[in-house]
């Protein structure tokens, strides 16, 4: 037997065994993610991806590093599977994702030296998945927030918010009362905020961002409270810290929604949750105020 064929012999033989073991180190690392012990997950994966560097557990490695924060060596897998998988859709955007977490926690040099290469990869995202809702959004939020002299554009903001409208209308209107609220139109941005309600029922809430942005409007318009209060309750049930909002702005979100419903009680837990979380969080003192005078 020549060694090509003792080769795909051998293959034949192991990959089963290598895909069964992979099984099991997947679900024993998602039960240490679920407990929050990253670190014992992030060991096991480091172990088995010595034996076995498949694309499934270095991916699963990038979150691992990612729930840390470590966004260097997340950057540093999604870019290696990025040239591995060029058509992953998952790969790019979570590379995309990487980046930006990264500008967000540096300096505002380093920050802008990443803008291109993050504006890039969410494009490259779309690129390869035109209806990707989760890189839309991406660009409006940097369009909207940057300054124009670091590349940002209310035009292109307000593109790529009807073209997210045509996939999602929910996603696209609640995009468009975003951009109205960052360009101070405040009746522009109520009428979409509640033309995006309007679809409610027709949300694909397989992204926890949703739940958020749905319970914020609600919250800062007074519409819809027990909708928000449910979408803002699985937005805290469903947290990572992949979700980008942090939790003390849900919590300071939802006393405001129970403010609104006249429910004293409740409105306090949260407010104060959001203090325990971050005790000099300006607008949740301020809501504290506005509570105990009720």
């Amino acid at each position: 037997m020549n060694l090509k064929k003792l080769y795909i012999v051998v293959l034949a033989i192991i990959a089963p065994v290598l895909s069964f073991a992979q099984g099991n180190i997947v679900k024993e690392v998602d039960s240490y993610v679920a407990k929050g012990a990253y670190e014992k997950a992030q060991d096991i994966l480091l172990k088995a991806i010595k034996v076995n560097p498949s694309l499934e557990l270095r991916d699963k490695l990038g979150v691992v590093y990612s729930y840390q924060l470590k966004w260097d060596n997340a950057i540093e897998i999604y870019q290696e599977l990025t040239k591995e998988a060029p058509k992953s859709v998952k790969y790019q955007f979570r590379y995309s994702g990487a980046l930006a977490k990264k500008a967000q926690s540096s300096g505002k040099f380093k920050a802008f030296m990443l803008l291109g290469r993050i504006k890039d990869g969410f494009r490259k995202t779309i690129t390869l998945d035109a209806n990707h809702i989760g890189a839309h959004w991406a660009l409006i939020d940097l369009y909207v927030t940057l300054p124009g002299i670091a590349g940002g554009s209310k035009a292109k903001a307000y593109q790529y918010a009807e073209k997210l409208k045509k996939i999602s209308p929910l996603d696209g209107y609640l995009a468009l009362g975003y951009i109205y609220e960052y360009d101070d139109e405040p009746e522009k941005s109520e009428k979409s905020y509640l033309k995006a309600l309007s679809y409610l029922e027709e949300g694909d809430f397989d992204r926890n961002q949703l739940h958020y942005q749905i319970g914020k409007v609600c919250a800062e318009y007074a519409m819809k409270l027990d909708k928000g209060i449910f979408h803002m309750q699985e937005y805290i049930a469903n947290y990572s810290v992949m979700d980008g909002v942090p939790l003390e702005w849900a919590y300071y979100r939802l006393a405001k929604l129970y403010r609104k419903k006249k429910d004293k009680e409740q409105a306090l837990v949260w407010v104060n949750k959001a203090l325990i979380n971050k005790p000099n969080f300006k607008p949740a003192l301020k809501e504290q105020e506005i509570i105990r005078a009720l």
